[in-house]
């Protein structure tokens, strides 16, 4: 008998189809068949099955963040988990059981208010779901981990329909592999449940700089992600070039206070504490506006929102780790693509990794990039159709010229063009995660473009 589809369901004459099939990356313009936002793990169920029934493509989707458009598919059935974002909170035991459509902003202000939080990704509107099965890079990072690393069990739809929990003690393989492979590989993840810490006021930073101080400052800045730094502080660094400024290209603030090199950092210490950890960033160049303070929690959450996208745009971008010192070379590479912007607004981002991530061993989840100090994401966007072509290229031949100092790419920022993916995305682990798609997904239900294959 025909499996029928339950949810909220928009098909291509509905008049919510244009929206409902828009990606976050507006540069891939994908019609899928369906559309099914799931309001319950039932609704993720039969459409799974409905999507056998008529072998028809399936592509999942949280917070439609994928870089790639990875989510949405022509022909096919989008299964949407966006309205899924139940969360419920166990202040005692520390433990947060969230449905996979709650969005980053969202999981940190209903933690935050019990005055806990799970350290997920910086932009606001990602969804949970996507942050965690990548990895979760967040500014609590240095300090606590990944996401991942604080997840305690999942939920999940298999290729069959059938609903799994997977945890250290049940299928206990699936559940490594999950922590870190990235979404959409093995089934649809509907709810996770996490290890929450406790939080209360944080050291936060923010330095700005000129762009005439870009190399004496990205010289300073790497040895606060060296082995040994202290782990306390996450760090990040914006170099922003082209026709916006870093606020403006993040948040759309034309701000006379805008600088094109800006260090944001949270610290779990005092600020007096922090303003002393910075002091070789404080001399170095001339900073042109200083903020150092303690502050709730939350109050940091929104003002680093601030600074991330806020509407869909076309972009393309890609993360890669960095594994030691960036050299003189490397550093003049920067300045060589930073200086020569296309028509669009380009902006590359180091993220401070390393402290907590490094102590977890390479194998013992399917992320792999454990000993990576930092990681540089390269983005390039644009305001009109003819920027896509000189916007997409200088993001590409900036990748290639920066893979002598880097290795590896993270798998939430996907890039089709990378022709060795396996290593890159999960290096030693690809042969441990084409197992576990074939014990769970052997036919191969869950694929797309640099998907993992069964064995």
């Amino acid at each position: 008998m025909e499996p029928q589809l339950t949810g909220l369901i928009v098909w291509p004459d509905d008049v919510h189809y244009d929206a409902a099939r828009k990606e976050w990356n507006t540069l891939f313009n994908k019609f899928p068949l369906v559309i099914v936002f799931a309001q319950d793990t039932e609704d993720v169920v039969n459409a799974v099955r409905w999507a056998r029934y008529w072998n028809i493509p399936i592509r999942t989707r949280s917070g439609r963040h994928s870089y790639e458009g990875l989510s949405a598919v022509d022909g096919g059935i989008v299964i949407d988990v966006s309205q899924m974002k139940q969360v419920n909170v166990d202040g005692r035991h520390g433990v947060a059981t969230v449905q996979t459509g709650t969005k980053n902003i969202d999981l940190y202000h209903i933690l935050g208010a019990k005055g806990l939080v799970v350290p997920a990704g910086v932009c606001p509107t990602t969804g949970i779901a996507g942050v965690t099965l990548g990895g979760g890079h967040s500014m609590l990072t240095r300090p606590w981990g990944l996401t991942l690393d604080h997840l305690l069990e999942l939920e999940m739809v298999d290729a069959n329909g059938c609903v799994l929990q997977a945890s250290a003690n049940r299928h206990a393989d699936l559940f490594w592999a999950y922590r870190g492979s990235g979404g959409g590989n093995f089934g649809i993840c509907t709810s996770f449940c996490f290890r929450a810490r406790r939080i209360d006021t944080v050291g936060f930073a923010e330095i700005s700089w000129n762009m005439t101080d870009l190399e004496t400052v990205l010289r300073t800045w790497q040895s606060y992600t060296f082995p040994g730094a202290d782990e306390r502080l996450t760090p990040t660094l914006f170099i922003t070039s082209g026709l916006k400024s870093v606020q403006s290209n993040f948040a759309g603030d034309q701000s006379p206070d805008s600088f094109p090199v800006v260090m944001q950092g949270v610290f779990l210490g005092p600020a007096t504490e922090l303003c002393h950890l910075l002091q070789p960033l404080l001399r170095t160049g001339s900073p042109r506006k200083i903020t150092i303070e303690e502050l709730p929690w939350l109050e940091v959450v929104d003002r680093l929102s601030a600074t991330q996208p806020t509407t869909p745009s076309p972009f393309k971008s890609t993360d890669c780790f960095i594994y030691d010192q960036l050299p003189e070379t490397a550093i003049n590479t920067i300045r060589r693509f930073i200086d020569d912007p296309p028509t669009s607004s380009v902006t590359v981002l180091f993220h401070g990794l390393g402290g907590a991530v490094a102590r977890v061993p390479s194998h013992a989840t399917a992320y792999f990039h454990r000993q990576a100090w930092s990681k540089i994401a390269i983005w390039s966007t644009w305001d009109t159709p003819d920027g896509a072509p000189p916007g997409i290229r200088w993001e590409e031949e900036f990748r290639k010229a920066i893979l002598p100092y880097t290795w590896g790419v993270y798998v939430n920022s996907p890039n089709l063009a990378i022709k060795n993916w396996p290593m890159a995305y999960y290096g030693d682990n690809f042969e441990q995660l084409t197992r576990v798609k074939a014990k769970y997904d052997p036919e191969n239900v869950f694929h797309f473009p640099q998907s993992i294959p069964p064995v």
